[in-house]
């Protein structure tokens, strides 16, 4: 989505903390050193940050929306890093209604994963708590959004 909406982009970890997450940081920086760096190259979309895709602890990456108001960026996150960096977008600019979680990608398999969610839950983890007899609420602007996203993703024409 960073190339379709010329956008630099960025890979946000705490990988100082948990080592765990080095792993992405890697599977990312080779996967698009492989196969996007020379389109984003072309684009001119890494000149502000030295031809190379760039990692970003959380911490500063919270900064960074706040001081980058132009837009112009996107990030990619592990699940936690991306709820904390949605939340925060949608408390500065004060329209939570329209945040979404989007996942794609590949299973080892090969089988392409595409997950659109409202933030703050998904229906399935709602209806598991409905069930339960536990009170829910759901985001149904962002469910919204999320549709949209997913209907634009998987419909051709709707892009």
């Amino acid at each position: 989505r960073c190339l379709e909406n010329d956008c630099t982009p960025y890979v946000v970890t705490k990988k100082t903390v948990f080592k765990w997450q080095e792993g992405f940081w890697v599977s990312m920086k080779k996967t698009f050193d492989e196969h996007y760096k020379e389109q984003f190259l072309a684009k001119g979309l890494l000149d502000k940050c030295g031809g190379e895709l760039q990692h970003l602890i959380s911490d500063a990456a919270t900064m960074q929306i706040i001081r980058w108001t132009d837009g112009g960026f996107g990030m990619a996150a592990h699940n936690y890093d991306g709820d904390m960096l949605t939340d925060q977008v949608a408390q500065v600019h004060r329209s939570p209604g329209f945040i979404t979680s989007n996942l794609t990608g590949k299973r080892d398999d090969g089988v392409l994963i595409k997950e659109f969610e409202a933030s703050h839950g998904t229906v399935a983890d709602m209806w598991e708590a409905h069930l339960r007899g536990e009170e829910t609420s759901l985001n149904p602007l962002g469910m919204v959004e999320a549709l949209i996203g997913a209907m634009q993703v998987n419909t051709p024409n709707m892009a």
